[in-house]
């Protein structure tokens, strides 16, 4: 049911190291956080770069892995939840760009859940006739959307763009099974809620920064911790396996800590998983393609592996899902 043939990634140029938000914003008590959560750097986008231009880059590498051709795509997913514009949808200028003509295509929202919804989407479309390839894209420039004075959003968050292209694959063999959930009273944690209907873009809006993402209210610091474990058995339990019998792990980059916790729970060594916050940052619904391809890079993850990927994000959905490499 998911054959995944080629993958790719994106990093904009632009570092911002940890010492840098340290002159900007004092060390004391931001060294502690991000050493807790293991940020160790991340990259901003340029000033004439978008969602839709990381995702192009990290397309066009998952493409040429693939050794397909643009026109051999049936459909194509942008999952982001920092478009290149409100409307219309990212992936039309992504199909546009990439010469994608054959490709039906639309966009996922659900923060930085939304890669592995969206792959799991494109699973479930995939059935050799009309669709034989998809190309899922997860793709964040939240830099754009960042107020610069903001200790507490500011450096928690960077850019970047990962890439699958996959196609169908055998059902019974590849021992596929997903999971998503949702918790919607979290709604209002976090997100950038200036610039939609709710609050169009007016001088006011400009004025009080409601553009920027803004964190109100303050996550339980262990809900990540606490979700997953249930999440991720209950996914392996629909095909009869448990978390020992997965190779790899890629869980979002937000909290290296609550990985470590995570792994702990299972009872698995953390050669088990792979972190990219240490040197990339946060990069939202970029990041478990991008930590995935960092992986299969570094020979961590290799052809016949079973892997879970487990995400979550702000509203507050999660979605897990299990699969051969």
């Amino acid at each position: 049911m998911l054959n995944v043939i080629g993958t790719g990634m994106y990093l904009p140029k632009n570092l911002v190291t940890n010492e840098d938000l340290f002159k900007k914003f004092g060390r004391d008590p931001l060294e502690k956080i991000l050493g807790r959560i293991g940020h160790g750097a991340r990259y901003y986008s340029a000033a004439d770069e978008c969602s839709a231009d990381l995702a192009v880059n990290a397309a066009t590498d998952a493409i040429k892995a693939a050794g397909i051709k643009p026109e051999d795509i049936n459909l194509l997913i942008v999952a982001t939840d920092t478009p290149a514009q409100l409307s219309p949808a990212t992936s039309a200028e992504v199909q546009h760009r990439l010469g994608a003509k054959n490709a039906g295509t639309f966009d996922v929202n659900c923060a930085c859940a939304g890669f592995v919804t969206a792959l799991d989407i494109a699973a479930r479309y995939l059935d050799g006739k009309d669709y034989k390839t998809a190309l899922v894209i997860g793709t964040y420039a939240m830099s754009k959307f960042l107020d610069p004075d903001d200790s507490a959003a500011t450096p928690l968050f960077g850019d970047g763009a990962g890439a699958f292209v996959i196609t169908a694959g055998n059902q019974s063999r590849d021992g596929f099974a997903s999971s998503l959930k949702a918790d919607g009273q979290f709604w209002d944690y976090m997100g950038i809620y200036g610039g939609g209907s709710r609050l169009p873009t007016t001088a006011k809006v400009l004025e009080e920064k409601k553009h920027t993402v803004k964190i109100p209210k303050k996550f339980p610091a262990t809900l990540n911790a606490e979700e997953w474990p249930p999440l991720v058995e209950k996914t392996l339990a629909k095909i009869g396996l448990t978390p020992k019998d997965a190779d790899m792990f890629i869980f979002t980059q937000i909290r290296k800590v609550t990985i470590v916790d995570v792994m702990a729970k299972f009872g698995l060594p953390m050669e088990k998983t792979h972190t990219i916050m240490e040197k990339w940052g946060y990069t939202g619904s970029g990041c478990i393609p991008m930590a995935f391809h960092d992986a299969v890079q570094q020979g961590k993850l290799k052809k016949g592996q079973r892997v879970v990927l487990c995400a979550s994000g702000g509203g507050y959905s999660m979605a897990c899902m299990t699969f051969i490499y």
